[in-house]
């Protein structure tokens, strides 16, 4: 893709290497959200819908199922998990829906062209939220609708924080944690009203499992966004972090284990 910053290219690289597992069991909180939020959305059947950040395509494929009259596209940055969505789609024989590689700074859609356009914890991977958010409120209709999802601030909890301590004792840097930039309700209702949406329903989802595995954690880390931090490692460095983290989870996890965090709010905002 064209004029491609460092952050995007950043980002494309990142979940072009986690696309294989990223709809691995220890990260069901994505698709369980995908649910929720389409729950939510009471879409009718003959709706167009466009999703920002399509990732795997767990939101899109989810509303392509209610969408029998109508039709999804979900567009990513990463070739990677484009194709996993559309070897998904072709699995489940769904006609309605479409996957393209294109950047939300550069949205190649009509305005007002679609009913409902949803980002699903894509938002605050971008270095203006405000500006990506516009750009997919125009694609959507009067009277339609957007929808986001992001984590609450205490996401990934116990475990982020042991992470991060450990990953500095390496001598980096953790930057800023990207979804604690909308991690609240007034995060989240500062930027909507930043688009002109002032009409928003916040559904705060509780989602989180019983964890009994430091490997488990393991799997969240190596197939989502944490693995971007350990690919700042040497080969070395990780094998060596890996060793030393696993002790310190299984530590934390002991023998009973301990709940693992992953609520999510789910936010609706009407145009």
């Amino acid at each position: 893709m064209k004029n491609m910053t460092d952050h995007k290219k950043m980002i494309q690289q990142g979940f072009d290497t986690v696309c294989g597992g990223y709809d691995h069991p220890s990260l069901l909180f994505f698709p369980e959200t995908a649910k929720r939020m389409i729950a939510h959305l009471n879409l009718s059947a003959d709706q167009q819908l466009l999703d920002v950040c399509t990732g795997t395509g767990a939101v899109a494929l989810t509303a392509a199922q209610h969408l029998s009259k109508g039709g999804v596209t979900g567009i990513d940055l990463s070739s990677g998990m484009l194709q996993q969505a559309k070897n998904k789609a072709e699995d489940r024989g769904l006609k309605n829906i479409d996957f393209l590689q294109m950047d939300v700074e550069h949205l190649d859609f009509a305005e007002g062209a679609f009913d409902v356009a949803t980002s699903s914890f894509g938002l605050f991977f971008m270095q203006d939220m405000t500006q990506a958010l516009k750009n997919i409120e125009k694609t959507v209709k009067s009277g339609g609708k957007v929808a986001i999802s992001t984590f609450t601030g205490d996401a990934f909890a116990p475990m982020a924080d042991v992470f991060i301590k450990r990953y500095e004792s390496f001598g980096r840097e953790v930057p800023p944690l990207s979804w604690r930039r909308l991690a609240t309700h007034e995060l989240i209702e500062e930027q909507f009203a930043a688009v002109g949406i002032n009409r928003v329903s916040i559904h705060h989802e509780p989602l989180g499992y019983h964890m009994n595995s430091a490997q488990t954690w393991w799997d969240v880390v190596w197939n989502a966004g944490w693995r971007s931090l350990l690919n700042q490692l040497s080969e070395d460095e990780q094998a060596e972090f890996k060793e030393v983290h696993i002790k310190e989870i299984e530590k934390l996890i002991g023998d009973d284990g301990v709940w693992f965090n992953t609520e999510v709010l789910i936010a609706i905002g009407e145009k």
